[in-house]
């Protein structure tokens, strides 16, 4: 319809319309003789009714987001205050406000009890200007107190520094060094040993070689040992 000029548009407009639109459309298409008169005759049935409606609709359901401010959430409101109702009476405002502000907000509020729309925002300005200071210093709060207890872990930490680590290093090389003495101790006592049960082994046992017998000369026994005396 953007190419059309304004009489190819007003004759081929009841193709886009439906329902009620289509009704009224065809009770008023005689009398409507321009594509001008058509729009304000339009507007006149429907722009402004439908409005109404669908600003109402969004006004009873409407509520603050997390991340919308105060300001931000006032400010809609009373523009739907006034779609609604040009005329509308600041009580009622009062009330549609009530209802859709934060949780964290209204109880608040509700103790306030704020009589017009402009001390209800603004107390409540002041009110989420105060809890979003207490939410930072929380959070300030919170992350040196982790930092604290990092610092004091890393403390209790010998290896925590270059320092802690050459300490480490130190002293695992003094307990290996200990250790090899004891393996060594261990190993020569462990050879002293062998060699002591080994020299035994030799002087407990007798050589043939040296036995000699003074009475017949002969060696391999000794002379108490010797048969030739007997046959002698």
């Amino acid at each position: 319809m953007a190419k059309w000029n304004d009489e190819e548009k007003l004759q081929y407009i009841s193709i886009h319309l439906q329902d009620d639109a289509y009704r009224w459309w065809t009770q008023t298409s005689t009398t409507i003789k321009s594509w001008s008169l058509f729009t304000e005759a339009v507007i006149k049935a429907f722009g402004s009714t439908r409005v109404q409606e669908l600003a109402f609709e969004q006004l009873k359901w409407y509520k603050q987001t997390v991340n919308q401010s105060i300001t931000q959430y006032y400010d809609k409101i009373i523009e739907l205050c006034k779609k609604v109702d040009p005329a509308m009476a600041d009580s009622l405002k009062l009330k549609y406000l009530m209802a859709g502000v934060k949780e964290s907000l209204k109880f608040h509020i509700a103790l306030y009890d704020p009589q017009t729309i402009e001390t209800f925002l603004s107390y409540a300005r002041k009110l989420e200007d105060t809890l979003s200071f207490t939410k930072t210093d929380y959070i300030i709060h919170q992350y040196n107190e982790s930092q604290d207890v990092h610092t004091f872990q890393q403390s209790l930490s010998p290896i925590a520094t270059p320092e802690g680590q050459h300490e480490h290093n130190e002293y695992k090389n003094v307990q290996y060094s200990q250790q090899e003495l004891l393996d060594t101790k261990g190993e020569n006592n462990s050879r002293y040993k062998n060699s002591f049960y080994s020299s035994q082994s030799r002087n407990s046992t007798p050589n043939k070689s040296s036995r000699i017998c003074y009475t017949c000369g002969t060696p391999g026994h000794y002379s108490r040992d010797c048969t030739r005396h007997h046959f002698e």
